[in-house]
């Protein structure tokens, strides 16, 4: 547990970050561009941590970056396989700019991906999220004194543990984000932390609303995590956001004043899946005219922009549209862990 919620931007060492080599038009595979320049490789591993790969043979470190030479025993996506020339049902979606761009919900994308330890000497291409437990008084409190904590979670597929591979049901069943932030908090501070989640994929903040009172209300959180945006970006604008949030909030605060709420705001979507980018961005924004005493952000949209300064979408992803795969999964959690002041 200690190495999978060490943070991606601390320190020297890299534990297991994912990759998925994809070979060119014309059949060649890039050198593979990591999060930090790297200095020493410690292991290449397939994602479900059955294979090693052998340095020398199956890679080398070059300038860096991965080498994967022809003669390789890492598998990669060919060029075809990821931008099929001809519509898949159920398996492309349109890619911006022309073509199609595969998808796939399930273990498809996690099977083909690799992950890396290594050694570097690089920093982190963004601004380092902020802890904010003093805006949350009452789970300060909570977590200081080692007492119990209810902790609800609340939102979209992305929240309700999507392409997870404990979910998906394949090695090496990674708990979701949310598993991991509380089995932390309670390692960290020593308290019974109940978590409770309640989130459903495909729903936005309209459906928040509706459903509020079960999901969220009645289940008397101490701290409520609000994972919504990546599906009401499409279609609702960011006032009807914002108002949607508020009256979540509102409705559980009702039944439990003592309540204080996270909000989170999403990863990106894959520019490349024609139609998914929207204003998630703008939502990103708008979240922080709500945070108070009682009410902290957590900016996963900032850190997700940080990695995707260096890294492809594909090498984070559970379906290469909108869900983290289960290292994103691990930077989710240990940014919501920053913001609960851990790390």
């Amino acid at each position: 547990m200690a190495n999978l919620m060490f943070p991606v931007w601390r320190g020297r060492y890299m534990y297991r970050e994912s990759f998925l080599p994809l070979s060119d038009e014309d059949g060649r595979v890039e050198d593979i561009t990591l999060l930090y320049p790297a200095v020493r490789i410690e292991e290449v591993l397939s994602a479900d941590l059955r294979v090693r790969f052998e340095e020398g043979r199956d890679y080398t470190l070059v300038d860096g970056r991965l080498h994967i030479p022809e003669t390789s025993a890492i598998p990669h996506m060919t060029w075809e396989e990821y931008y099929p020339p001809e519509a898949i049902p159920g398996g492309t979606f349109e890619r911006t700019g022309g073509g199609y761009i595969r998808f796939s919900e399930g273990a498809f994308y996690h099977e083909r991906q690799m992950v890396v330890s290594y050694v570097h000497e690089g920093s982190w291409p963004g601004s380092v999220p902020p802890g904010k437990l003093n805006l949350l008084p009452r789970t300060e409190k909570k977590l200081t004194f080692g007492e119990p904590i209810r902790v609800v979670f609340f939102g979209d597929s992305i929240t309700a543990r999507a392409n997870a591979s404990a979910m998906t049901g394949i090695s090496p069943f990674q708990p979701d984000w949310c598993q991991l932030t509380c089995e932390t908090l309670e390692e960290r501070y020593g308290c019974p932390v109940t978590r409770v989640n309640t989130a459903v994929g495909g729903t936005t903040t309209r459906w928040g609303v509706e459903e509020v009172n079960p999901r969220a209300a009645e289940q008397k959180p101490d701290l409520l995590v609000l994972g919504f945006g990546m599906n009401d970006a499409g279609g609702i604008e960011t006032e009807e956001y914002l108002s949607n949030l508020k009256a979540i909030m509102g409705a559980v605060l009702r039944l439990n004043p003592a309540c204080e709420v996270v909000l989170m705001s999403t990863m990106l979507p894959n520019r490349e899946a024609k139609g998914f980018f929207a204003r998630q961005k703008e939502y990103q924004s708008a979240l922080y005219t709500l945070e108070k005493r009682g009410v902290a952000v957590c900016d996963m949209t900032d850190v997700h922009e940080a990695l995707l300064k260096r890294k492809a979408y594909r090498d984070m992803t559970g379906n290469n549209v909108n869900h983290p795969n289960d290292f994103l999964s691990r930077v989710y959690a240990q940014t919501l862990l920053k913001t609960l002041g851990v790390h």
